[in-house]
Formats: C-alpha cells, structure tokens, sequence
C-alpha cells in the first residue's frame, strides 16, 4: 500500500509550523526544488581538492617526523 501526502499550500504551511527550527529551511528548500534526491546532493560534505589533501598528508608525516625525533633524545 503506497502512502502519499497531499501538498497543497495549506498542507505545506501545516508541515512548516509543525517542524523543527533547524529543518524547516531544508524543508522549503526542498518543496521549491521538487525533489529530495536534488537536494541530498548539496547537504553532503564539502571535499578538498588534491593540492589540498596533498599538503595536509606532508604536514601530518612533518608533524609525526618531528614528535619521534624528540622521543629518541
């Protein structure tokens, strides 16, 4: 049995007023979309670009590197 939900703008103005704070500005965003699978793509993590993730690996290995100097004096 499929549910579905009617969303004429009394049902959306209901589902706003109901909602949390925090998801109600997904939730418009989401209705003017027309799609949740359109807006799941934006919420996902920011990736860093591999310059980026390149520096942050020397970094670590420069940081390691230093600390086991230390601890063999």
């Amino acid at each position: 049995m499929k549910k579905e939900i009617c969303l004429c703008p009394a049902s959306i103005n209901w589902i706003r007023k109901h909602l949390l704070k925090s998801a109600r500005g997904t939730f418009t965003r989401m209705i003017t979309k027309g799609s949740i699978k359109k807006i799941n793509g934006r919420l996902k993590k920011r990736k860093f670009s591999r310059k980026q993730l390149a520096a942050q690996r020397l970094f670590t290995k420069r940081a390691k590197a230093g600390t086991l100097r230390k601890r063999r004096r």
